[in-house]
């Protein structure tokens, strides 16, 4: 009907979906991450506006293009803290309705208590096409008042680590947008120096409320090379990012070793030098571990200051330096100087 010939390039199917698998993808077809195969399982289909509460109906036609355009779709996995905004396209089947977001995907369960994982498009030239569902809305003289908003919690796909003391912790971690997805699969493996860095650039833009670090250094006025390294090629951005703020440096000459393991001094630094974004750090020269002497002397105010701020803390009266930072010890550590640098910044 109104949306005959423009919604021939679009719709998103929605459909209740028995995600049993804990391991969800990075990507995903739009049909799976729907949970539907056919347009013929689509009982009825609308286009709404949260802020609205109106909707369009769409026409079985319209219907059966959009799904046929959208089924195949690629959609990306991210943690999202708000997806219910904006346009929705909103599709039910017998076994209920599932509505995809324009701005953040289509919302398969918690991740924690306050975020979502989404799937969501990332190609441009899908994206245009959801765009485009917004415009259709927008321009329909057919809308209808009291459009429901659709929503799952049904599953919480946060995977807790196997040891008890790490469960707040991760929590807390995954509720402030600090835990990527993928590093719930290795909690107890020792931590890279590529997965510090997307730790630590998670925690820059979860303190300064950006929606990625490439902003946090744009409003600086600062420049990043993704050649700084000659072993970073293909690497996570993070690593030259945090090489232009100071953060880190290379291993040696022009490495910088992403797979290598971090140290507990090594992470003391960083998280130090991550602090130093946010804050003034000082330290009151305490360092009562019964290794001390064994801590190197370029590491001792970084060790302190961790210390002091309990954002690490030692086993049984030794710090340990030279030991490696497990995943789960680094998430930890950086949930903690999260909440040094909310008290510090007055958000608590």
């Amino acid at each position: 009907m109104i949306f005959a010939a423009m919604f021939a390039a679009f719709l998103i199917p929605v459909s209740a979906y028995a995600y049993n698998v804990v391991d969800l993808p990075e990507t995903m077809p739009f049909d799976e991450a729907f949970g539907i195969f056919s347009s013929d399982d689509i009982t009825s289909a609308t286009i709404s506006n949260y802020a609205d509460r109106q909707f369009v109906e769409l026409t079985r036609t319209e219907i059966e293009s959009l799904y046929d355009n959208l089924k195949s779709m690629t959609l990306s996995r991210a943690i999202n803290p708000v997806p219910f905004r904006g346009t929705a396209l909103n599709l039910t089947t017998k076994e209920g309705t599932k509505s995809y977001y324009v701005n953040s995907g289509v919302e398969l369960g918690l991740y924690g208590e306050s975020n979502y994982i989404c799937y969501l498009a990332q190609d441009p030239t899908d994206m245009a096409y959801l765009t485009n569902i917004e415009t259709m809305y927008r321009d329909s003289a057919q809308k209808q008042g009291g459009e429901q908003l659709y929503r799952s919690t049904a599953n919480d796909f946060l995977v807790l680590p196997a040891d008890a003391w790490a469960h707040t912790p991760a929590r807390e971690a995954a509720a402030n947008n600090l835990l990527p997805y993928q590093f719930t699969k290795k909690y107890q493996n020792n931590i890279t120096r590529e997965e510090f860095c997307v730790l630590l650039g998670q925690l820059i833009c979860a303190v300064g409320n950006y929606a990625e670090l490439e902003d946090y250094l744009s409003d600086r006025g600062m420049v990043y090379y993704l050649n700084a390294f000659a072993d970073c090629e293909g690497r996570d951005p993070s690593i030259f990012m945090l090489n232009a703020l100071g953060i880190v440096s290379g291993k040696n000459g022009s490495d910088f070793d992403p797979d290598g393991a971090v140290t507990r001094e090594e992470a003391a630094a960083l998280l130090c030098r991550t602090g130093e974004q946010f804050m003034y750090i000082q330290t009151y020269g305490n360092l009562n571990f019964a290794d001390s002497a064994g801590i190197s002397p370029w590491a001792r105010i970084f060790v302190e200051w961790v210390s002091e701020q309990s954002i690490m803390n030692g086993s049984e009266g030794y710090f340990l330096p030279q030991d490696n930072y497990t995943v789960i010890q680094a998430i930890a550590s950086v949930n903690r100087l999260y909440k040094v640098a909310e008290r510090y910044l007055g958000f608590n």
